[in-house]
């Protein structure tokens, strides 16, 4: 046997004797990128540039946040979906814009279907706000009443958004209506409710709680399964009287749909270590969002299961964008 074949089947020989990782080029080989597609200082920045900071020792690769905004986030979510399926851009997204944006948007040509879910973030509640005052109501129930017997407003954040569809949703869990009074983000719909314009508002802990703790708004109630450690003595919904499906954020990294399931199974991996790390905690619970830390089946499976509530809820308010 020539000297060179001999030599090549040793080296064949002694490769196939390695452990796998060490007979191929791992992944990752090189950086990954989060894609945001909201701005620089919004909540899923933030949420993800906390997150990224805590993969990349895990991957051993930089880990960056990069933000695509276009479109109001289609253009990030497109370029995802239809980008290459090798883990190395992923989508930093939610409920609002995977869920409620392709039923509203005839320009958002994705679905959750278009997406391999690489692994849950966080999931964060809602609550129910009135400006404190002593005329305001101070109950679920003294809401619901007020709004019975007068013509009432109440605020959101922007047609559409999550705040806006959290209050149509306890609305009709409660037969009641209200007019809804959209603003331009939470900040100015919330200094209209602490000014007497509207009755009431549902937004996100981040937002409301400054208020709630400066004497200037009142929690009536929260919309999640549980009471929030930040609010320990404001009611679920459920308890308030008003039972049915918690309504929260769901948020989680994504991939291209054939993304390969080893590579899945990495990245997963090194989200749910990154999650458990203190710092990473810590922050989180400063901007009163709860870790969700589940299989990624579970994860797939949650969302799948909370596709059709939004769809139809978006449906039967006709709500779209042109």
């Amino acid at each position: 046997m020539p000297l060179v074949t001999r030599r090549r089947m040793m080296l064949a020989a002694s490769a196939l004797a390695l452990p796998w990782p060490a007979r191929a080029q791992t992944f990752p080989a090189r950086a990954v990128t989060l894609v945001v597609s909201q701005g620089p200082g919004s909540g899923s920045d933030i949420s993800a540039r906390i997150l990224a900071t805590q993969m990349a020792p895990v991957l051993r690769q930089p880990v960056v946040v990069e933000n695509r905004t276009a479109g109001g986030g289609i253009v990030a979510h497109q370029a995802i979906a239809r980008g290459p399926a090798d883990g190395y851009s992923l989508l930093f997204s939610s409920t609002a814009a995977l869920l409620i944006q392709p039923v509203m948007n005839p320009a958002a040509q994705y679905g959750l279907d278009d997406f391999a879910p690489v692994a849950s973030v966080l999931r964060a509640a809602f609550v129910v706000l009135v400006a404190n005052t002593p005329s305001a109501p101070r109950t679920i129930g003294d809401l619901l009443a007020l709004l019975r017997r007068t013509p009432s407003a109440y605020a959101s954040s922007g047609v559409g958004t999550l705040t806006h569809l959290a209050s149509e949703a306890m609305l009709r869990r409660a037969g009641v209506q209200a007019n809804h009074i959209p603003y331009r983000g939470s900040g100015a719909a919330l200094t209209d409710l602490i000014s007497g314009q509207v009755v009431f508002a549902t937004d996100s802990l981040t937002a409301a709680t400054p208020h709630i703790a400066g004497g200037r708004l009142r929690a009536l109630a929260v919309t999640g399964a549980q009471r929030e450690a930040a609010l320990p003595e404001v009611p679920t919904l459920a308890e308030a009287g008003l039972p049915g499906p918690p309504i929260a954020v769901l948020g989680g990294l994504f991939a291209a749909r054939t993304t390969p399931v080893e590579t899945l199974s990495v990245l997963g991996a090194a989200v749910d270590r990154a999650l458990a790390e203190p710092d990473l905690i810590a922050r989180f619970a400063a901007s009163q969002t709860d870790i969700l830390r589940e299989p990624r089946e579970a994860f797939a499976q949650r969302l799948r299961d909370e596709a059709p509530f939004w769809r139809q809820l978006v449906r039967d308010l006709d709500l779209r964008v042109e």
